[in-house]
């Protein structure tokens, strides 16, 4: 009797050893049949959180799995769902058959939405009620129910009621009549008021922030304003960086006090430069910046640029007028030394400006120039002073930061001059760019501009060479090299017009993630009466978009040029409106 009993215990220990489904699984393969899109990756997205089951434990992994199922597809309503589920082990690896009948979906028989509190007569929530997107006899979704209850929430904060709570948040399904009631009751109660606003460091610019405020204390709080606050904060050009945030444990009373807390630009800050346009050759750029002269916030700022056709020195101190931003008067000094073709020049400008930004966003700027001017001009010599009043409209709007998909620009200007106040000539000057950018899908881009702008005056002779119209070049007439379309002498001397039109068209292509190519048309002219046919170019080229805007890299052709140019190469890094 002791032999069949060893013999039995021995057949035990082998197959227990020697049996594959001992060893614990270590992949699990789910096959799923009878549900498809959005179903069926939420499906997949529940099996993904289960394990392996350990050693032969398949009746627990199966119940763990079937209530995934459950739990996945009820999410889209349907709670009475037919599941098969098969295991079969292949090596290390657990095939899982999954085969799902949704059955019928519930219905939405019931949707009780109750807002109580301040926030009941806020014209938000009212607007948000209506437009809700649960209506009786839709089919029920739970995502689009949390989606409506989170929308309360963030609307409860966004506007200032931070004692707002939910008395009641149920979805009741009724399995057996295949039907759903959304019991919502929200209790907002009283919208919080801005309190004071505490500057969090010891820093001398109060007085700029105080004035940069979007919100008076006793306002009601709205979110948008205070992320309003922060921008302007940011972008006054005084502060590295910049934040507003309501303190919402110090909230009492009805008031909640706002934490402003910003970190001062360096004393002085510096700017160094280098590029390439092949229409200038190499470039260099100096530059210094004082944000803080005085706790006013005045600033000043000077700049060197060198080219090997063209060298500026400009100073600038800046006076802030109630907004740093959008409200400031500026004092600027300006030289210029320019040798390009058959022009040379010796400029200086000592300018006033003020600037103000309108509520339709125009930054409008009304200034005096005074100018004074030695140039040669083909055969022309001059030296002119000028006294030149005007003002400026411009505006840009884009959509997307330094790789913009959508945007507009747009500059206005208008100058004269009149011999009463002590300029040389009478003239007048006037001058617009506007630039439109569009795509599709953000792979097929377009980009149309149009530059026009006239003199009024006698003589152009008169007229210093800095002011009058050139065309050609990388932002111009490409083709063309640079300010090489304008009106000619009789010896085929560049003077410069009266009148500039340019109009271009270009279309990109966007192949992979930093890279487009791109095909454009620019056609225009400088001109004195219009005699010359419209100089045109055609051309492509590649873009390489980077964090400090495109790098454009174009190859143009020129259609019509009586020049020995054959063809150009034009290279300009830069933003694209």
């Amino acid at each position: 009797m002791k032999l069949p009993v060893l013999f039995t215990f021995i057949l035990f220990l082998y197959s227990s050893i020697f049996s594959p489904s001992v060893f614990a699984v270590s992949s699990i393969d789910f096959e799923i049949k009878g549900v498809s899109g959005d179903i069926e990756d939420n499906v997949s997205a529940y099996l993904s959180t289960i394990s392996p089951p350990k050693g032969k434990n398949y009746s627990y992994f199966e119940s763990k799995v079937r209530k995934n199922l459950i739990e996945s597809v009820q999410v889209f309503g349907f709670y009475r769902p037919e599941i098969t589920v098969h295991l079969t082990v292949d090596d290390d690896e657990l095939l899982v058959f999954i085969d799902i009948k949704l059955g019928e979906r519930v219905t939405l028989s019931v949707i009780h939405v109750e807002i109580n509190g301040d926030a009941k007569n806020d014209t938000d929530f009212i607007h948000l009620l209506n437009e809700i997107s649960l209506h009786r006899g839709d089919y029920l979704s739970h995502a689009d129910y949390d989606k409506f209850k989170a929308d309360i929430s963030k609307l409860a904060l966004a506007r200032g009621y931070f004692d707002g709570k939910w008395l009641k948040s149920e979805v009741r399904v009724s399995v057996k009549k295949n039907s759903a009631e959304i019991d919502l009751i929200f209790d907002s109660k009283q919208r919080y008021v801005f309190g004071e606003s505490v500057l969090s460091n010891q820093t001398k610019s109060a007085l700029i922030v105080s004035e940069l405020a979007t919100f008076e204390k006793g306002q009601a709080y709205e979110s948008h304003l205070v992320a309003e606050y922060s921008l302007a904060l940011f972008n006054s050009r005084y502060f590295l960086s910049a934040s507003v945030v309501p303190n919402i444990n110090g909230r009492s009373d009805g008031k909640i006090p706002m934490v402003i807390t910003v970190i001062n630009h360096p004393s002085n800050t510096y700017e160094v430069g280098v590029g390439y346009l092949s229409d200038v050759g190499v470039r260099g750029t100096l530059g210094w910046k004082k944000p803080w002269i005085n706790n006013r916030g005045d600033s000043v700022s000077a700049e060197f640029e060198y080219s090997t056709v063209q060298q500026e020195f400009t100073f600038n101190y800046d006076i802030p007028i109630e907004d740093p931003i959008t409200n400031v008067a500026k004092i600027q000094f300006g030289f210029q030394r320019k040798e390009n073709k058959d022009t040379k020049s010796r400029l200086f400008t000592l300018q006033l400006q003020r600037q103000f930004e309108l509520e339709s966003k125009w930054l409008r700027t009304w200034f005096i120039r005074v100018e004074q001017e030695n140039f040669v001009q083909a055969s022309q010599v001059g030296n002119s002073v000028m006294i030149l009043p005007g003002v400026s409209f411009a505006k840009t709007k884009q959509r997307g930061g330094v790789d913009p998909y959508w945007g507009n620009q747009q500059l206005f200007s208008f100058e004269a001059a009149n011999r009463d106040w002590g300029a040389d000539i009478n003239m007048a000057k006037i001058q617009s760019r506007t630039k439109y950018l569009r795509s599709i899908d953000r792979t097929h881009f377009f980009t149309t501009r149009f530059d026009l702008g006239a003199i009024y005056v006698d003589k152009i002779e008169s007229v210093p060479a800095s002011m009058r119209f050139f065309a050609g070049g990388s932002q111009s007439i490409r083709g063309y090299q640079y300010e090489t379309v304008t009106a000619v002498d009789d010896n085929k001397k560049y003077i410069g017009g009266r009148y500039l039109t340019v109009g271009s068209f270009e279309y990109g292509y966007q192949f992979a993630e930093k890279w487009r190519v791109g095909l454009f048309a620019d056609a225009g002219t400088s001109t004195n009466d219009f005699s010359e046919p419209l100089s045109v170019g055609v051309g492509t080229g590649i873009r390489w978009m980077t964090p400090i805007g495109p790098v454009k890299v174009d190859f143009a052709v020129p259609v019509n040029s009586d020049r020995d140019t054959k063809y150009t190469f034009h290279l300009y890094i830069g933003p694209e409106l």
